[in-house]
């Protein structure tokens, strides 16, 4: 059969060679794919939703498998890394403030009314130590954002000290004020 077709073409090669085809053909054939292609129906591509569920749950399991499983990141430095004696001291002093505040809250059922004013003195005082606390990241100095932050504290055990004498003067008086009445 090829060589059928070899002798075909060897001896009508000059026929062959004879017609030109003419020049704009490739653009008239271009012009009609383009007219076959805008005629053309299109086809929509049609995804199912139960397909872009699946895709969606995954996503979400995969988000929320990584905020688990990531560490979460301490907003604040540790204050061990910035001056371990001042770490020390900060323990310390956040161990005899809450042994301090314990004494004075025996004070809310005899006395509500000293106890929550004594308490927004204190509130004031601890606000500030938080505020230095946040600012410590950014802080440029943060061996000295922790020095104000342990001055804080002192201020903080100092105004509990305080607090409790005038809670001890009170009972002073309330008993010695209960023993003369005794004596009446």
């Amino acid at each position: 059969m090829n060589d059928k077709l070899e002798n075909f073409i060897r001896d009508n090669k000059k026929q062959f060679d004879e017609f030109e085809p003419p020049a704009d053909l490739w653009g008239s054939i271009e012009k009609g794919l383009d007219q076959i292609q805008k005629n053309a129906p299109r086809k929509e591509r049609v995804v199912k939703l139960s397909v872009l569920l699946k895709i969606a749950a995954g996503i979400v399991i995969v988000l929320g498998a990584a905020l688990f499983l990531l560490p979460e990141k301490d907003s604040a430095p540790d204050i061990v890394e910035i001056n371990p004696k001042m770490a020390k001291q900060e323990f310390q002093y956040a161990s005899l403030i809450e042994e301090k505040r314990n004494q004075l809250k025996q004070l809310e059922a005899k006395d509500p009314g000293l106890y929550r004013e004594f308490l927004s003195e204190l509130k004031v005082i601890d606000d500030s130590y938080q505020k230095l606390k946040r600012e410590l990241t950014d802080s440029p100095n943060q061996e000295e954002t922790v020095k104000a932050m342990i001055l804080n504290m002192k201020i903080q055990i100092e105004v509990l000290n305080q607090q409790l004498e005038i809670i001890r003067e009170v009972n002073k008086v309330k008993k010695g004020h209960n023993n003369g009445l005794r004596d009446i």
